[in-house]
């Protein structure tokens, strides 16, 4: 049986007479009449009865003008749902990020200027993203430039500079800067399993000439909780500090050196669709807005709350 069939039906049944069904479907008699005698005879029951010139339902024709009636509502219902589901998903635009801190910070504010997209981002490693764009499954990359790679095009919009954080009364708390020189010598604490940031502070402090046992590593949740109070010195960034107040108790000195700076964009094919090259466009003039400020907060605060914007992983 096919939805026509039953469509034809309902038709038929309004109208009372073949004649008329037919006209109004655009068919002829005799092609109406051949499809009502196969849905009698796929459905095993007479749907009409004659009484003159007119077509009156049977009790079987009643019972399958009801059925039908849902049938079709339900039909135009799945129809429509269809057609949303389409206008969401293209409306939807999938981001790979480098880091639960950079997505829940960036784009808190980018989905609440966008109420009509919906954005799903998913943080993971840099070789993830990297598959991930190449096989479709990210619309655009959220990444630092590590991730740069041909035939791909590289959208700059933030440098993220490293500083080191020390109690107020450290001998380097009034330095200007420091070099790989005053670090090397400095005991570390810095959070282990944060994605993005771990492996960068760790690259930071190998590549300043301090010893691993000078380095101990809390999971991240403890180091949020220890690291003001601590005498070590730990690390944290420009990006973190334009979104979070730093502790009266400690000093915050930039480190003066190539390592400690990397630059934050988007990555993105191209022959990206116009829903990439919009976001792209919103991104690069507004950076030094999404990039600082405090519109993260109701993500943070009421995360249901913000209905198009889904950061997972």
């Amino acid at each position: 049986m096919e939805i026509f069939q039953f469509e034809q039906f309902q038709m038929i049944a309004e109208c009372g007479t073949m004649r008329e069904a037919a006209e109004r479907l655009f068919l002829s008699q005799p092609t109406l009449s051949h499809n009502l005698k196969k849905l009698e005879a796929e459905l095993g029951c007479k749907l009409f009865a004659r009484a003159g010139n007119q077509l009156r339902l049977t009790p079987y024709g009643e019972l399958v003008l009801a059925r039908t009636r849902d049938i079709d509502a339900s039909f135009k219902a799945m129809l429509a749902e269809i057609e949303d589901m389409k206008r969401r998903e293209e409306a939807t635009l999938r981001i790979g990020s480098y880091s639960y801190i950079a997505s829940g910070f960036v784009m808190s504010p980018v989905a609440a200027e966008f109420p009509d997209s919906r954005f799903v981002v998913d943080n993971c490693a840099t070789d993830a993203l990297k598959e991930g764009l190449k096989d479709g499954r990210y619309d655009v990359l959220l990444a630092t430039d590590i991730v740069r790679d041909k035939p791909f095009k590289w959208q700059k919009l933030y440098t993220e500079q490293a500083y080191i954080s020390v109690p107020r009364d450290h001998e380097l708390a009034s330095c200007a800067s420091v070099t790989r020189a005053d670090m090397a010598k400095l005991r570390f604490n810095i959070e282990s399993g944060l994605l993005g940031y771990s492996d960068w502070f760790s690259y930071i402090l190998r590549n300043a000439g301090v010893p691993d046992g000078a380095v101990e590593r809390r999971p991240f949740k403890e180091h949020l909780r220890v690291k003001d109070a601590l005498p070590t010195c730990n690390l944290i960034t420009s990006l973190i500090m334009g979104f979070v107040r730093t502790s009266e108790l400690r000093a915050i000195v930039p480190i003066d050196e190539p390592i400690a700076k990397r630059n934050i964009g988007l990555l993105y094919r191209p022959d990206a669709p116009e829903k990439v090259l919009a976001f792209v466009k919103h991104m690069k003039s507004h950076a030094t807005g999404v990039f600082s400020g405090n519109a993260f907060i109701p993500y943070f605060l009421f995360p249901e709350d913000v209905s198009n914007l889904h950061i997972q992983g």
